[in-house]
């Protein structure tokens, strides 16, 4: 409305003279968005909310976030990717193409930080399984391989190479959880009891089940990496999750 009544109240925004003559106006007019032109406003927004919804996923006071890093990067990677080939966004193609530069300079940093891997496999939704879907695991090796690339990587076992580096130096310096002796039922008064067939062979599931949740930190991250539970999602709280029963069960990841 004020660019509209902008001309008779103050006149040209601009005069262009030369040689001292008028040689141009420039009216407030000239300034005056079209349709076409809030639609452009209207996709830039969507390309920069895009980046703006991924940044909220950090944005928490109560849970960890740190684990969001790989997956948001991809989220938005996927996305931008996408409207790099959409008819709509072809006048916006450069301006996407540099924020995709810019977005794989830090995807590659990933690659000297093993800890947004280890949290991300620390997540129960997403464990190795995410890294094997997302980067590859042997069979996508040897088909890029097959297609002529000597210097494919099989991310999935790079992945696991990085947890176990990080669960064994961690063993060095954390002590074993102690084993616990059953003590049979029939001791426990005292009396003289003779042990039935059943007795003994509870007492030998007992000690080899003990046997096996003090296995070692390798045979506990298979069984980890093993379990598909079913009560996660990605807004998982993994602190809670991670609460004392867990931690029970794999005593290793304490």
């Amino acid at each position: 409305m004020f660019i509209g009544m902008a001309d008779a109240l103050f006149r040209p925004i601009t005069t262009i003279c030369l040689q001292g003559r008028t040689v141009k106006y420039i009216p407030w007019t000239a300034f005056k968005f079209t349709l076409a032109d809030w639609e452009r406003v209207n996709d830039t927004r969507t390309i920069i909310t895009d980046a703006n919804s991924i940044q909220q996923y950090f944005s928490s006071e109560q849970q960890p976030t740190l684990w969001c890093s790989i997956p948001a990067i991809e989220e938005l990677q996927t996305t931008w990717e996408a409207k790099l080939t959409t008819s709509k966004y072809i006048l916006y193609k450069d301006a996407i193409q540099k924020g995709l530069d810019k977005l794989g300079k830090y995807y590659q940093k990933f690659d000297d930080k093993p800890v947004y891997v280890l949290v991300l496999i620390l997540h129960p939704y997403y464990k190795l399984t995410y890294i094997k879907m997302q980067w590859g695991g042997p069979e996508e090796q040897e088909n890029e391989y097959a297609a002529g690339n000597p210097n494919t990587v099989d991310w999935h076992d790079e992945a696991l190479k990085a947890v176990e580096n990080i669960m064994e130096e961690y063993s060095k310096h954390s002590s074993p959880p102690a084993a616990i002796t059953p003590i049979p039922s029939y001791m426990d008064s005292g009396a003289p009891t003779v042990e039935s067939n059943y007795d003994h062979h509870r007492r030998t599931l007992v000690d080899q089940a003990s046997r096996e949740h003090n296995a070692g930190w390798h045979a506990e991250l298979q069984c980890y990496l093993k379990d598909i539970p079913d009560d996660v999602s990605r807004d998982t709280d993994i602190i809670e999750w991670w609460s004392v029963s867990r931690l029970d069960a794999y005593c290793n990841f304490h």
